[in-house]
Formats: structure tokens, sequence, C-alpha cells
């Protein structure tokens, strides 16, 4: 066995191990983002954000089969499984770079997104409990106020007229427990959260589509390599050679 065939042979089942590894690292990513975007999925309007989410999940199924089927082929150097791991590899990497590119390409859709679907959720937060919990939720969780800022309650649509100029409580300080005046204090930073939520959210979704594009960048170029290791193993794969027999059975083979 030459030794060119020896290392793609040899690559091949590191790469296949590699998949198995990166499939649990990729249904990790994506659990994240799911178990993160949970919270906000009424508030930023931004679906879109799963998409990406989902491609990588459905990509870390195929890299665990994949990786059985690559540890296999390597080891039997068998055309057909070696033709069915190139395609497998390229099905993989169409998918990668698709989902590399929705991460890209949805960058500036975040940001109207975010910002629309936040300021809904703060003008009914009275009349949808669902809003509300999600609007609790952010604000503790992200230690912010308002969308802007924490005056932006005071125009809230349902909440202003019956609120008399003060603020939810999940606004107030962590450790804090606001009274009602307390709570109208909107500009005292010892009380209430001074940041707006917008920017924070933002941040939080772009950060989760960036992780999605970078993991997408990374396993590209394992990919490759697993093509490249594959198409030399099939084109130096053991063929079943034909020999012509002497005498009466000459012009026979086997």
């Amino acid at each position: 066995m030459s030794g060119c065939t020896m290392t793609s042979k040899v690559g091949l089942i590191l790469i296949g191990l590699i998949f198995w590894a990166v499939a649990a690292g990729l249904f990790f990513v994506g659990g994240w983002v799911f178990n993160t975007y949970k919270h906000f999925d009424e508030i930023a309007e931004a679906n879109f954000t799963l998409i990406p989410a989902s491609i990588i999940i459905a990509v870390g199924v195929m890299m665990f089969i994949v990786g059985l089927v690559g540890c296999t082929a390597a080891f039997k150097e068998n055309k057909c499984l070696l033709a069915v791991l190139f395609s497998f590899l390229l099905v993989i990497l169409t998918a990668l770079i698709t989902s590399g590119a929705l991460g890209y390409g949805f960058r500036s859709d975040v940001t109207n997104a975010v910002e629309n679907g936040l300021q809904k959720a703060i003008d009914a937060y009275n009349s949808n409990s669902t809003q509300r919990d999600q609007v609790d939720y952010l604000q503790k969780h992200l230690k912010c106020c308002g969308v802007n800022n924490a005056s932006d309650w005071l125009s809230a649509k349902t909440w202003a007229p019956t609120a008399n100029k003060t603020v939810p409580e999940s606004c107030c300080v962590s450790g804090v427990n606001c009274t009602e005046e307390q709570r109208k204090m909107v500009n005292d930073p010892k009380y209430i959260y001074q940041k707006g939520c917008y920017e924070k959210l933002e941040h939080e979704f772009m950060s989760n589509l960036a992780y999605i594009a970078g993991t997408a960048i990374g396993l590209a170029v394992i990919l490759v390599l697993g093509m490249i290791c594959s198409c030399i193993l099939f084109c130096r794969s053991k063929e079943v050679r034909y020999e012509a027999l002497g005498g009466q059975y000459a012009g026979l083979r086997v």
C-alpha cells in the first residue's frame, strides 16, 4: 500500500472520528440557540434566526452518520462506500455554506426585527400575559429596561395610562426591592436599569448568528479534507484483476 493511500486512509478514519465529535458540538450549538431564542420568540419577531440553527442541527445528524460511513469505507476501501461518503460530504458542505450565508445575510435584518418586536411587546405589556412574562424575563436576564431606556415605559400604550409613571418591577436593579416611589426614578441607576434592551437583545442575536457562521466555516475545511481523502482512496482502492490462463483454458478470465 502506497504512502499516499495509507495517509488518506488514516486521515479519513481520523476525520470520521472528528465528525462524531463535531456532531456533538453541533447539537450543543443548535440547542443553545433554540434555548436562548425560546424566551424571545414573541418579542423579537426574528424567526429567521432559527433557520441557520435548524440547518446546523440537521447537519449534526448527518455528520454522525457520515462519520460511521467514513470509518467503514476507510477500513474496507470499498468504492461504493467511498462514493456514497463523497456524496454525503458534498451535501453537508453545501448545507454549511448555506447556513453560513444565511447567518451573514440576516445580520442586517436583525436590527429592525428586534426593535419593532420589542416595541410591540412593551406596548402590549398589560394585555398579553405571554409577552408580559417574556419582557420581564428579558429585562431581568439582560439587566435592561425599555427599548432604548427606562423612560420608554412612560409612553407605553397599555402600561403608561395606569402605571402612575412607574416602570415594571423587572426594571429594578438586581437585589433591590423597589417601592412604587423608587420605580418612578427612571433616571436613578441605584434602583432602575439605565440601558435599554434593544442594544443588548440585538447583540444576543448577532452573537448567535456569528457563532453559527463561524462554526460552518470551520467545518467546511474539515469536509474538504475528507472529500480529498475519499477521492484518493477511491482512485487507488484495490480492483479485481483479470488474467488470461494458458492451455486449454486460454482466453478465459478469472
